[in-house]
């Protein structure tokens, strides 16, 4: 074994020629099953489309790589130095057909491609779903113009999933913080970090009113934890990479891991460009893509298993069978059933400053507003977050953009910082309902910088979400007020969604006729083929997905090591 690798755009054991899976994306769910994979003995080849900005990722020396992130609001905002450029690989998205081919073309709930995923750039909130979030298609019935279904497995078959990534990351929270949490047959693994000021204004208005916030649960350390030190309260945690490694991305974590094993090489700059299938396509035969040098390679595996996110997976299928209804398509559901969460954000502006900049962007939320399935007085909606506005660069630019200020008005503006220090945001991360019109399809036009067709995004809110939001809105402005709020207003939704929560699209079920994948995320037509992120999300609950996504990536290299038996892989 030599590890670290010195060759290019290679990490882990550049020896390795054959393996037994290939993982398509190196983020929360192609990370956890790298692995889970390697340390049950299987090869891994790990191909990521973005570049490595985790230097020395594969050393097995002591202590963790510095990765090559800073508090930079250029960088990161503004230069997609981890996102996709919208000029080079962008996307395009309409609310319906009756909108044309396209309606927007640009960033289209880009997330970010570098190796770790998308999760390098969050700010790593980690709840669970609730039992519940398992059986919407029971509990709601029939609603209209809506795809409501049960998942195939439950919150009780999950829950040790949960259990085992939550430790195996580290993840800050208090038990029992939460009335509404389901069962958790272990505790956090670390207590609660320090909280932010803002985030304790927001808890005792909330409970001025009967709500019941907590310390949100985090995977940032609040301690020393899995070799990476306690977070320092920097700021920069939301759409940021973390300059000290104490944010438990899955590179630092899962992805490291198995790096080290020696059992996984991971090659970065590798966009996948085609699934190849059998003759008859009832299995994967090679995985082609275009390496660092533009030319087209190809690599094969015994397993293939897509994580690239909702969007880009059900791209690839698309791509696969170009002239076809899609690879692993038989249901018609590829691509379809598209969800988002539906963000609502209560804006509040208050006289003193709330220092919204010092902390790990969330510390504190409450899920008074989830809701309950079919409860008209309790209609389903999602967690609130408790946040504020973090970045001067992006002020100064509202300032002056926006609010065309300049010279000594723009200085006095910076100073009296009222867009920033002043100003607190409750965002409710609201159900999507699933619809078979929300979905992926392939662009007739636009084309990428490689010259592959480019995602087109059909996406318009059903009323499910809509009545949510119109009945907890002045709820939202009650809050506020009562927080302390001298003005508060509900900032106007996005369109297209500015949300990063990318779920559907291959979905999962028992069903091959109404479903992509089954129970273990396996394809119901593809004899090799598994996803293991967002994309087989029957439902999309009204919590944050990672630690979902990353529950069921572990389940599904499980059952990859053990069919039909896959909690043999958990160690707590």
């Amino acid at each position: 074994m030599s590890l670290p690798s010195r060759a290019p755009d290679i990490l882990g054991e550049t020896g390795l020629s054959s393996f037994d899976a290939i993982v398509i994306g190196s983020g929360a769910g192609g990370s956890t099953v790298a692995y889970a994979l390697t340390k049950h003995g299987k090869n891994v080849l790990v191909l990521e489309t973005g570049d490595n900005y985790f230097p020395g990722l594969d050393d097995p020396a002591p202590g963790n790589p510095v990765p090559l992130f800073s508090n930079d609001e250029l960088k990161f905002r503004i230069r997609h130095l981890i996102e996709p450029d919208p000029l080079l690989e962008p996307r395009t998205f309409r609310e319906s057909e009756a909108d044309g081919d396209r309606a927007f073309t640009g960033d289209v709930n880009g997330l970010p491609r570098n190796v770790g995923g998308g999760a390098v750039h969050a700010d790593m909130k980690y709840p669970r779903f609730q039992k519940t979030d398992f059986l919407l298609g029971s509990l709601l019935g029939d609603v209209p113009a809506a795809n409501f279904a049960d998942w195939p497995l439950t919150y009780d078959e999950l829950e040790p999933f949960y259990t085992e990534v939550e430790h195996l990351v580290g993840v800050q929270g208090e038990h029992g913080s939460d009335p509404f949490a389901s069962e958790h047959s272990r505790p956090f693994p670390m207590p609660p970090g320090a909280p932010m000021y803002v985030a304790l204004l927001a808890a005792e208005g909330a409970r001025k009113l009967g709500y019941a916030p907590f310390p949100y649960p985090t995977a940032v350390n609040s301690r020393p934890y899995g070799g990476r030190p306690a977070c320092v309260d920097c700021g920069m945690c939301s759409g940021y990479g973390c300059p000290n490694n104490s944010k438990g991305s899955p590179a630092v974590t899962f992805l490291r891991t198995a790096l080290l094993t020696g059992r996984c090489q991971l090659r970065y700059n590798a966009t996948v460009s085609r699934l190849i299938t059998s003759g008859r396509g009832a299995s994967v035969d090679a995985v082609e893509y275009i390496g660092p040098d533009g030319n087209t390679q190809q690599a094969t595996a015994d397993v293939v298993v897509l994580a690239a996110s909702a969007i880009e997976d059900a791209r690839l299928c698309l791509l696969s069978d170009a002239d076809g209804d899609g690879l692993g398509n038989a249901s018609g559901q590829v691509g379809r059933n598209l969800m988002f969460h539906y963000q609502t954000t209560g804006v509040g502006l208050f006289k003193q400053r709330l220092h919204g900049h010092r902390g790990r962007a969330i510390t504190h939320g409450m899920s008074d507003f989830r809701g309950v399935p079919g409860d008209p007085q309790r209609p389903l909606a999602g967690v609130i977050e408790f946040g504020a506005s973090t970045e001067l660069v992006f002020e100064a630019k509202t300032y002056a953009l926006s609010l065309f200020q300049r010279g000594p008005m723009l200085a006095k503006l910076l100073q009296q910082s009222p867009l920033r220090d002043h100003l607190m945001g409750l965002t409710m991360q609201a159900e999507d309902a699933p619809q078979l019109s929300n979905r992926v399809d392939l662009d007739p036009a636009v084309r990428d910088v490689y010259g592959l067709p480019v995602p087109r995004i059909t996406y318009k809110n059903h009323d499910f979400e809509l009545s949510a939001r119109e009945f907890y809105t002045p709820k939202l402005i009650e809050l506020l007020g009562a927080a302390g709020a001298q003005f508060a207003f509900v900032a106007p939704p996005d369109t297209p969604s500015g949300s990063r929560h990318i779920m559907g699209t291959l979905r999962m079920g028992d069903d091959p006729s109404s479903s992509v994948c089954d129970r273990y995320g396996k394809f119901h037509d593809i004899e090799n083929l598994y996803c293991a992120d967002g994309g087989v999300f029957v439902t999309s609950s009204g919590f944050n997905p990672t630690l979902t996504i990353q529950a069921l990536a572990l389940r599904a290299a499980g059952n990859i090591v053990s069919p039909g038996s896959p909690e043999r892989v958990l160690t707590l």
